[in-house]
């Protein structure tokens, strides 16, 4: 009888005695150790992420960390731009490379006032490979083909005549990517509910080219916590994971006095669910690429999908109760073939009925069987990811979700747009990309807008008060 689950393939991957996704594509950037860089440097990764996006190759000299010359203290770029020009004296070009350092840079961060400089920011050699997950993650997985953000960022046209003389000079220094020298790594897309919103919320404020170049780092930086944060709380639910919908958590502003009684503070509704589980997510990738393993796995070019549990549910099911007990019978096997791998040190487990309480049983025995430490480390890049902006530390209540004030008000550029909502509708629009409020952060909600000029009150009832567009 044909396997349903490649349990030999399965026992060759793991035969070198430690846990693999074998060929199945990855679905996170994630490493099994904790730098915090991303949580010191997520705007360096930005640049990393735009050259993905333009598929744009920028001379590594200009975009190293290295970019001030410790011996003159000059800028590189600056000096390059200033090479391409002729001067009348040597102390002109001098005094043309200041005024374009302090232009151009600012404390030592590149002053990104126009999109094409993004792919100009400047990145650590070190951090080249751990950043280069994360922006191939983001691109290939929340923004996917979008073309108009690439062409937002390739775009070379310019205002005035300095802006104009600095992007044609640093031109000099790109060059298109070669498919061949794109050596970046594969990502599945599973949350594409928000990935659409997050196209659509770029596309929005492409419009608008200043604001879309102060906020596109941190919508980028939300989309990207958030994303993460909606495969924790699929993955737990198992068969009853929804990726097609994104499920809100309780939020609240950073001014807000917190009790344990809030929603914000709840072991489900909150951060703290995700918290308490994100030691669960490395056996959970583990669990779901061993189940990938099996015969009604679409390939992906050479790597096979990754399959949740919802997935592999309804595919089985769909072939009829005789193909699902076919499948329930191949699954406890290889639940029985990981229990007799010696390495593992796990128990035999008694086998499972159905197939809800046999993906339940393997996962716990992957639980079991992964190292304690690598799987604690690896959850805590969420923490990592979202705890200088979107998460603070309330006490003996640990980390919520936290609203500053420009994220708040960014969110509701996004979700308004250009045409007034009924206060009601913009609940609905923060929910949609995963932020939920309580009464008390409605309160406070209303206290901003209110402090912006932005809400038009006909009475206190929610359908009778408007949000105004803020762009």
């Amino acid at each position: 009888m044909t396997e349903i689950i490649r349990r030999q393939e399965l026992k060759q991957l793991l035969s070198k005695e430690k846990h693999v996704t074998g060929n199945v594509v990855d679905i996170l950037p994630f490493l099994t150790k904790r730098t915090n860089n991303i949580n010191k440097h997520f705007h360096r990764m930005i640049g990393e992420y735009v050259r993905h996006i333009t598929n744009l190759q920028v001379e590594e000299k200009s975009i190293s960390q290295e970019i001030l010359e410790f011996e003159t203290g000059k800028n590189i770029l600056s000096q390059h731009i200033a090479q391409q020009i002729q001067f009348s004296d040597q102390e002109s070009k001098e005094d043309f490379i200041r005024f374009v350092d302090e232009y151009l840079f600012n404390q030592e961060r590149i002053n990104t006032f126009h999109p094409y400089l993004f792919n100009f920011i400047p990145i650590d050699k070190a951090l080249t490979n751990e950043f280069g997950k994360y922006a191939s993650f983001i691109k290939q997985t929340i923004l996917q083909d979008n073309k108009e953000t690439e062409s937002f960022f390739k775009n070379k046209e310019t205002d005035d005549i300095l802006t104009e003389v600095i992007i044609k000079n640093l031109d000099i220094l790109v060059k298109e990517r070669k498919n061949n020298d794109n050596k970046s790594e594969n990502y599945q897309p599973l949350v594409n509910k928000l990935s659409d919103l997050y196209q659509e919320d770029l596309l929005f404020l492409s419009k608008y080219k200043e604001y879309f170049i102060q906020s596109f780092p941190l919508l980028t930086h939300y989309y990207t916590f958030m994303y993460v944060c909606q495969l924790v709380y699929n993955f737990e639910q198992f068969e009853k994971g929804h990726m097609e919908e994104v499920f809100p958590f309780y939020f609240a502003f950073e001014w807000e006095s917190i009790t344990k009684r809030r929603k914000v503070a709840d072991p489900i509704q909150g951060f703290k669910y995700v918290q308490d589980n994100e030691i669960n997510l490395f056996p959970h990738i583990h669990t779901l690429s061993q189940l990938s393993h099996n015969e009604l796995n679409k390939a992906r070019g050479v790597n096979l999908s990754f399959m949740t549990y919802s997935d592999i549910y309804k595919a089985v099911n769909t072939r009829g109760p005789i193909y699902a007990a076919e499948f329930l019978t191949d699954l406890n096997s290889w639940i029985n073939d990981y229990s007799n791998l010696e390495w593992t040190k796990v128990n035999n487990p008694p086998l499972s009925s159905t197939i809800e309480e046999g993906f339940r049983t393997l996962f716990a025995l992957l639980k079991q069987g992964t190292n304690s430490t690598v799987s604690a480390k690896y959850g805590k890049n969420i923490e990592d990811l979202g705890s200088s902006t979107f998460l603070k530390r309330r006490g003996s209540i640990g980390y919520i979700f936290n609203l500053q004030h420009d994220f708040i008000l960014l969110l509701v550029a996004v979700c308004v747009k250009d045409k007034r909502i009924p206060l009601n509708q913009l609940y609905k629009e923060l929910e949609k990309r995963g932020i939920a409020l309580d009464h008390y952060s409605k309160q406070e909600l209303l206290n901003v807008l209110d402090s912006h000029n932005i809400l038009e009150k006909k009475s206190d009832s929610g359908d009778a008060q408007y949000v105004k567009p803020i762009l």
